[in-house]
Parts: C-alpha cells; sequence; structure tokens
C-alpha cells in the first residue's frame, strides 16, 4: 500500500473540512438566526386558541421540547425543528360512526 497516497488523500480530506474563522462565525450566525424564528413562530402559536391547542398536544404526544444545559444551537434548532415539523395524527371522532350494513338482518 501507498503511503504516501493515503496520507495525501486525509489531507486533501482535512483541508475540504477545514472552515475559517470568519466562515464558523457566520455559521453560527445564521443557526442562531433560525433558532429566533422558530423561538418567534413559536410565540406566534401562543397568541391564537388554535395555536396554543396544537403546542398542547405536541406536547403530549412528543413531550416538552426544551433546550439541555450542554445542547449546542445547532443540535437544538434541528431539535426545536424537528418537533415543530412533525405530524400530527387526525383527530378521531368520540363516537365513530357505526358501521351499519345494508339493513337487512339475517
Amino acid at each position: 500500500m501507498d503511503r504516501t497516497r493515503k496520507a495525501n488523500r486525509e489531507d486533501h480530506e482535512a483541508t475540504l473540512q477545514y472552515r475559517t474563522k470568519n466562515e464558523a462565525l457566520d455559521e453560527a450566525e445564521l443557526i442562531e438566526e433560525k433558532l429566533a424564528q422558530l423561538h418567534a413562530t413559536v410565540a406566534q402559536f401562543e397568541q391564537t386558541p388554535q395555536g396554543i391547542s396544537e403546542l398542547q398536544r405536541r406536547i403530549k404526544l412528543y413531550g416538552q421540547c426544551t433546550r439541555l444545559p450542554d445542547e449546542t444551537s445547532a443540535q437544538f434548532y434541528n431539535k426545536l425543528r424537528v418537533w415543530l415539523e412533525r405530524e400530527l395524527p387526525q383527530k378521531s371522532p368520540l363516537n365513530p360512526p357505526r358501521q351499519t350494513g345494508d339493513g337487512s338482518a339475517s
């Protein structure tokens, strides 16, 4: 096996994955902005009865979505986004209609 070829490939991969400090800061700022937008969306839900109802259903089905102390902004953003985007199951009626046949009894 050619060790220099492997080393060159690893160096190339490391170079591709390297980000400058400015790029990392820009990404962090973008994530903070997106997180603020999600918080604003939740705040809008809290202003309407339908929104409050939806949030309560989400909490009941999926649990409260809170940020953990060791969680990064990116991790919490992804968790909150998934929590908000998950499909809520359709509400089933309290008393579903009875299945009736064609009316003939045997």
